[in-house]
């Protein structure tokens, strides 16, 4: 049966683009579906809007048909919020960049546009620990993450520690002894915190700043800042959005390396929300829906990669196997794993932190508490959210304070002892009233961001119900060990900074142990064999006809995301996807 294309690649994350530069290498012609838009920054686009339009750049005029752009939420303070919930995704607004997708114990949030979650993403690029691998069964190691970081500094550019307020080109920003002033704030506090800590919990606790994947003056004479005339400014809105567009996020790359250039054989189709796959002589039919006409189309190809995120990918293949388009595996949805997110603050810091300040994510401490491997970073609040930020956490700060009062109220009617209420109001937060004349920065100065990661068990499941993608557990969630020993360990450090422990509002204050999901990975995982999962150590999904337990696989059909990842990593994914995909796509195209 004739093809339409040499290959379909599903989605524009890191899965998918590393696909597509493949593809290209080997002369491939490559349709690209995308179920987003592009996103840019209009700071560069050198005009102004112009009776409420805003400027469309050049070469999304060129492309034919012209693509489809939206812009980074603006203006950076509380008023850009409207412009931030308009780039929500929901069933109205198909080319919002934001899918907040929930769930009974847990709620995702992932990115709709082209280039995936490197839109909204921290730029953390790091390696997870090897006995984390080991023990979620993913085979890599140093020449898979080698290949990775090449692919990522040769598609994407160097990466670079952000830990100060200016940059320092060539000095070693891990140690500034002699400096250390220089610091950004939050960055000094999660490492002081951590030596405090390390001592009071009896456990080791390594604070170093992360490789972000982002521009960073160098001072050197035709290197990336001058080459592209940015550099990162410090902004803290790195999820929101890059205006002086710093970041290395995938739709640079795959316009700048693929699309901008018609001889590499790839075109992409934004707006295409693709529905199921079905086995046809040959090959495969991918079947979606442009939204930019409203119509159903189907596309056929030899070799089809799925990156369409651990939601997206999951589901295409749940409905495939519900409409019979292909015989899948048991253990399709299986193996969800929060990556043990969790959102935390610290609340009255002695010293401030100034969380509006810096890129989202700077430094981190790794742990390994009781056997379980935690990684905390410290997190910027942008400023667009700081009002809005101080006084919720304020008004959640007092009722937990609140609640300790009357915890030690009937302690003391049990022992007679009234306790001293001076130990409970000395410090309580100003709830930062919006109107009042402080800066976004004073207003979250004293709140520590704790970004989390951690094991946890990978026991969610993904179901279809309704042609809708559905989430849960055979237990609470809050139960899971790795959160309670995240909460021991962000406890102490809080106490360390001189503060408060204050949950996220999700999960204590506006509601009742549930999370909100910023890495998720699983849904289609690797194993050994179809006994065990979705797709083998390549990325090939197994061939649901064949008996279990059986290694046959579909010829050409790959899943190169998230979801392929059996487990947890403990740490920020963006690497290990992109080690695992370059592994599964070298492997089909040798």
């Amino acid at each position: 049966m004739a093809m339409n294309f040499d290959a379909i690649v599903i989605g524009t994350g890191f899965g998918g683009t590393i696909a597509a530069t493949k593809l290209a290498a080997k002369g491939k012609k490559v349709l690209m579906l995308e179920r987003g838009t592009f996103w840019v920054t209009p700071e560069k686009l050198g005009q102004p809007p112009v009776g409420g339009k805003k400027p469309i750049p050049v070469w999304a005029k060129e492309q034919n048909p012209p693509m489809p752009v939206q812009y980074w939420p603006r203006p950076n303070h509380k008023d850009g919020m409207l412009d931030f919930f308009a780039s929500v995704r929901n069933q109205f607004n198909k080319d919002g960049l934001y899918q907040y997708s929930m769930f009974k114990q847990a709620d995702i949030l992932t990115a709709s546009g082209v280039g995936g979650g490197s839109l909204i993403y921290s730029n953390v690029t790091v390696r997870p620990q090897a006995e984390v691998l080991q023990g979620i069964g993913l085979n890599l190691g140093d020449p898979e993450y080698k290949t990775a970081l090449k692919w990522m500094e040769d598609f994407r550019g160097k990466l670079n520690k952000v830990v100060t307020k200016i940059p320092l080109p060539g000095r070693d920003v891990s140690n500034l002894t002699d400096d250390d002033y220089l610091y950004l704030d939050r960055a000094r506090s999660l490492r002081d915190a951590a030596k405090l800590s390390s001592q009071k919990l009896g456990i080791q606790m390594k604070w170093e700043p992360l490789d972000l994947s982002l521009i960073e003056y160098d001072g050197v004479k035709g290197g990336d800042a001058d080459k592209n005339h940015t550099f990162c400014e410090r902004q803290g809105r790195c999820i929101l959005g890059c205006l002086p567009q710093a970041r290395h996020t995938l739709n640079k790359t795959l316009y700048g390396k693929l699309l901008s250039d018609p001889t590499k054989g790839v075109s992409l189709s934004p707006l295409a929300e693709v529905r199921d796959i079905k086995q046809i002589a040959g090959g495969y039919e991918v079947n979606y829906r442009d939204h930019r006409d409203g119509n159903k189309k189907t596309v056929s190809a030899p070799l089809v990669f799925l990156a369409g995120g651990t939601l997206g990918t999951t589901e295409i293949l749940l409905r495939s196997r519900e409409r019979g388009g292909l015989k899948l595996t048991d253990h399709l949805g299986t193996h969800f794993s929060t990556n043990g997110d969790f959102g935390a603050f610290c609340v009255g810091t002695t010293k401030p932190v100034y969380s509006t300040r810096g890129p989202i994510n700077t430094s981190g401490i790794h742990a390994k508490f009781d056997g379980l491997h935690l990684h905390v970073e410290d997190a910027g609040i942008p400023e667009m959210f700081a009002a809005i930020a101080s006084t919720t956490i304020g008004v959640l700060d007092n009722f937990a304070q609140r609640e300790a009062l009357k915890a030690k109220m009937k302690f003391a009617w049990l022992t007679k002892a009234l306790p001293d209420l001076r130990d409970f109001f000395p410090h309580l937060p100003d709830t930062h009233d919006p109107t009042s004349f402080e800066t976004e920065a004073e207003m979250v100065a004293n709140i520590f961001f704790f970004n989390v990661m951690g094991q946890d068990d990978a026991s969610g499941k993904f179901t279809l119900e309704n042609d809708n993608i559905k989430l849960d557990w055979d237990k609470k969630i809050g139960e899971t060990p790795v959160f309670q020993k995240i909460e021991t360990l962000l406890q102490s450090l809080s106490e360390s900074m001189g503060g408060r422990y204050v949950p996220f509002p999700f999960w204590k204050g506006l509601g009742n142990k549930k999370l909100v999901v910023t890495h998720p990975l699983g849904g289609c995982p690797i194993a050994p064999t179809s006994f065990d999962g979705v797709v083998d150590e390549l990325g090939r999904v197994f061939d649901g006809n064949k008996p279990k337990g059986s290694t046959d696989v579909y010829p050409g059909l790959y899943v190169v995301d998230g979801s392929a990842i059996p487990g947890a990593l403990a740490i920020n994914p963006t690497l290990t996807i992109a080690a695992q995909a370059l592994k599964s796509i070298n492997a089909a195209l040798p």
